[in-house]
């Protein structure tokens, strides 16, 4: 029988499918255990959902702990925000305790709790229901007030946290802020993918979150330990990966967690025992031909100088100057004033970031498809 594709692509799958990763997952341990909030910062795809979930997993069976992942990217105001903890928190903290449930709406008057009977488990549920002629921050004090009356510690992970930075309430850290100083059983971790809004949040003295938080920036996997993860999962299923197809591997990927498993994915799910160079080759080819649908639609997302400046800085590998006379130059994107009002609408759109000193363009598949692409 064929065994399972180790290289997982969405949800976390368990320890076993998780590579490496022991010391930030020692230090967000230690922060949970000492109750010290901690916010966790990395670009987009580098596996920070899959590294809280795999701290979770870790914790699951502390007595005295209670853990919930919510992620808040989804929502666009405060009132889906309360709908979203109420269905993610409050609908399953103590749900197996019918007397505090029952204490539940002597507490949270602006929620409405329905309970039923699971058939199967014969354990009760609560189903929330948020009464909207309440304000939202009414009912954001109720849920943290029922919060602080756990007799447990509780773990809340908001992730992409930097969303309520995009709300149209302007007071939502200040609330926010306000409700959590209230609890004295209940820490947080703080999850994002954009690193200035973050930085912000916490870091901008006279905002409501300033060294609220310790920081934890999540980088790449080492590559050593990446290569050996990939070679043992091939060892398996009695494949073989050659030791220069594991460096290509990495260099296709920049051994950026998420398109590292997806290329592996795709390895591992062709009828072939032996993985070469030109295997790797053809899957990444075979990668770019599938989404070569999504690139060409950035294309008229963009306007033509953004769409060329990606293109530019794609064949760079990476830019240090992007609005130097020698890179405008070379690819003839106009004025100084121009790219940089062309980098800032990139970097607003997440197709560019900045990793150190330089510019680079987001998505590595996409950056590998433009490099290929013939500038006129």
């Amino acid at each position: 029988m064929e065994k399972e594709n180790p290289f997982i692509l969405s949800v976390y799958a368990g320890p076993k499918y998780f590579c490496n990763r022991i010391q930030e997952s020692a230090k967000m341990i230690s922060a949970i255990k000492n109750r010290r909030n901690l916010t966790l910062i990395s670009y987009r795809r580098m596996g920070k959902s899959g590294l809280i979930k795999h701290v979770f997993h870790q914790l699951r069976n502390e007595k005295g702990l209670k853990l919930f992942y919510v992620d808040i990217m989804d929502t666009a105001d405060l009132s889906g925000f309360v709908d979203l903890m109420a269905k993610e928190i409050i609908g399953k903290v103590n749900s197996r305790s019918m007397r505090l449930i029952k204490k539940f709406g002597d507490i949270v008057k602006s929620l409405r709790p329905k309970i039923s009977i699971d058939p199967l488990t014969g354990n009760p549920e609560i189903e929330i229901s948020v009464q909207h002629d309440i304000a939202p921050e009414q009912s954001l004090s109720e849920i943290f007030s029922y919060l602080k009356k756990q007799d447990k510690q509780v773990i809340i992970a908001f992730d992409e946290f930097q969303q309520i930075t995009a709300y149209p309430e302007k007071n939502i850290e200040a609330l926010l802020r306000k409700n959590i100083q209230q609890l004295s059983n209940t820490n947080f971790i703080f999850s994002g993918s954009q690193k200035h809004l973050l930085l912000s949040i916490f870091s901008d003295y006279g905002r409501p979150f300033y060294h609220s938080s310790e920081l934890l920036y999540l980088g790449k996997i080492d590559k050593e330990s990446y290569k050996q993860f990939i070679l043992t999962n091939f060892k398996k299923s009695k494949r073989n990966i050659e030791l220069p197809s594991l460096e290509l591997i990495m260099k296709h990927t920049q051994t950026h967690t998420f398109y590292v498993q997806y290329l592996c994915n795709k390895l591992y799910g062709l009828p072939i025992k032996n993985i070469t160079n030109k295997v790797v080759t053809d899957a990444l080819l075979n990668i770019l031909e599938e989404n070569e649908v999504v690139y060409y639609n950035y294309k008229k997302l963009l306007t033509s100088l953004q769409f060329r400046f990606l293109e530019a800085v794609a064949k760079e590998g990476g830019v240090s100057k992007p609005t130097s006379k020698g890179f405008i130059g070379k690819y003839r994107l106009g004025t100084p004033s121009s790219v940089k009002t062309a980098l800032t609408a990139l970097i607003n759109k997440e197709m560019v970031y900045q990793a150190e000193n330089e510019i680079k363009v987001y998505d590595v598949f996409f950056a590998k498809w433009l490099e290929r692409r013939n500038i006129p």
